[in-house]
């Protein structure tokens, strides 16, 4: 009981610590923008004291580990010197640089990024990504896309994608049991899309995959599920399947910058059908178990329609808390003069920066509260069919991003709250509050499966080009996942 009125208070907390941050920037806004203001009124002052002294300190403080390295590497020209030095071509088209995602156990990885705008033709792009794990696993992801084609508007790509992963599990949904399943799978994707207003706000796009599974029992006997409530020969666990998926997606996206957005929205609706094939079977000495005692020597699919259907509806909003979107991204010299406001953080620096006149012309110009709001829905053609990799699995990408791989699920529920500020050029510190809501039917939800995760942490980004992000994630108060990683934080 102790534990869940703490976590509901720092729930609390974030919420209105954002709730605070969006008063005073819209006031302080206000205020700046009056053509007849020539100082800030006592009214601002006192209501923007707590924020501009407490508040904003305090997330200063949270990132300063993380942040005080980072702004070393900028000051001395490592970060641009590296991307420099990784950037080749006459017309700085070719990308090559590592990747990472440093994670407790067989999650750590280490990677290579090759990506060559203009390889074949003109507005075209290549990205091959090879990834090696802790424990000797390795995928492999290979991207294609083409725009203007056939001297069209529509745009088309192709995926190849191969993984192989001797430590893969899955979740049975709305739980927290997890088994071993070694796991190695190939796919081919085909896209193609077009836009549907002369701006691209409006796109539209199909697509197929042709999935390829092959899995296997572990060699741990006692990670094997055998249960009826998740059957083997219905699930396909532990077998070989083949999966048909077709896609049909809308968005709409008005956002302002691709990498560091500070204004606007992005909408998504998608739909597919996925085409499952018979599962392949597997032997009952595989699973640990004396094929005497049955009355097969194998576990063969269990005659149910395994073909499924999901929807998503994705809906993001930026708030700039400011009053010069376009300075979001600040050139070389106000990156330099900046870099002094937000990275000393003694406490008479901070009372002498920090006061309403400063905050105006600085702290309020680039700031930003990142809004994203999922709906995940799967549909099974028959109850009790769909295979173990329908689910949609709850993690770090849901974000969730105080979790790993907890729970898996049929319908779910998102929201993502976060509030960033500068830090440097192309540093902005970061404090998200994070909810997800999963039920076994549409119209089953339930707080017994609600889950909370907050932290916080940095991320760094260049105009053309996400580098990478440095985040901290907690669920209540029962652990911490770090996330060390190149991918964003929304999709």
């Amino acid at each position: 009981m102790v534990k869940r009125e703490c976590i509901s208070l720092v729930n609390r907390v974030l919420i209105v610590l954002l709730f605070c941050l969006a008063c005073f920037s819209f006031a302080a806004e206000e205020s700046s923008t009056s053509e007849s203001q020539e100082e800030t009124p006592l009214w601002l002052e006192i209501c923007s004291w707590p924020f501009v002294h407490v508040i904003q300190p305090t997330f200063n403080v949270l990132i300063y580990p993380v942040a005080k390295p980072v702004d070393y590497a900028f000051q001395n020209g490592i970060i641009e010197k590296t991307v420099e030095l990784v950037t080749f071509g006459k017309e700085n088209n070719i990308l090559i640089y590592p990747g990472f995602n440093f994670m407790p156990g067989a999650s750590t990885m280490v990677g290579l990024n090759y990506r060559h705008r203009g390889i074949l033709f003109d507005r075209d792009y290549l990205v091959l990504q090879p990834n090696y794990y802790a424990n000797g696993d390795l995928n492999m992801s290979v991207r294609y896309n083409k725009h203007g084609l056939f001297g069209t508007p529509l745009f088309g790509g192709f995926r190849f994608d191969l993984d192989w992963d001797r430590d893969a599990h899955f979740v049975v949904p709305e739980s927290k049991h997890s088994y071993l399943q070694p796991d190695s799978a190939f796919a081919f994707t085909w896209r193609l899309g077009a836009p549907l207003t002369s701006t691209a706000n409006w796109n539209v796009e199909l697509s197929t995959t042709l999935h390829f599974n092959h899995a296997s029992s572990p060699d741990v006997e006692d990670s094997v599920l055998i249960s009826d409530l998740y059957p083997i020969e219905d699930r396909g666990l532990y077998q070989d399947m083949v999966q048909v998926p077709v896609s049909l997606s809308l968005f709409y996206d008005n956002l302002d910058y691709p990498y560091a957005p500070s204004r606007g929205n992005r909408v998504g609706l998608s739909a597919s059908y996925i085409w499952v094939g018979d599962y392949g079977g597997v032997k009952y000495s595989d699973l640990g178990i004396d094929p005497k005692t049955m009355d097969k020597p194998e576990i063969r699919d269990g005659g149910k329609e395994h073909d499924f259907f999901k929807t998503e509806f994705l809906f993001q909003h930026y708030f700039f808390l400011g009053t010069r979107s376009e300075e979001y991204i600040l050139s070389v010299k106000e990156g330099r003069q900046s870099r002094k406001f937000y990275t000393d953080f003694s406490w008479e620096e901070a009372v002498r920066i920090w006061r309403p006149e400063q905050v105006m012309t600085t702290l309020f110009e680039r700031r930003v509260i990142a809004l994203q709001y999922r709906f995940v829905n799967l549909w099974e053609m028959e109850e009790g069919g769909a295979p173990y990799t329908a689910f949609t699995i709850v993690n770090a990408r849901t974000p969730l991003r105080g979790y790993g791989d907890a729970w898996s699920t049929h319908h779910l529920m998102a929201l993502s709250v976060e509030y960033r500020w500068p830090v440097d050029r192309f540093v902005d510190g970061v404090v998200f509050d994070e909810y997800a809501l999963l039920a076994p039917k549409i119209d089953k939800w339930s707080l017994d499966h609600y889950y909370n995760s907050w932290g916080f942490g940095i991320r760094v980004r260049q105009p053309n080009m996400y580098l990478f992000r440095v985040q901290l994630g907690f669920h209540g108060l029962h652990g911490i996942n770090m996330i060390i990683t190149i991918a964003p934080e929304f999709r």
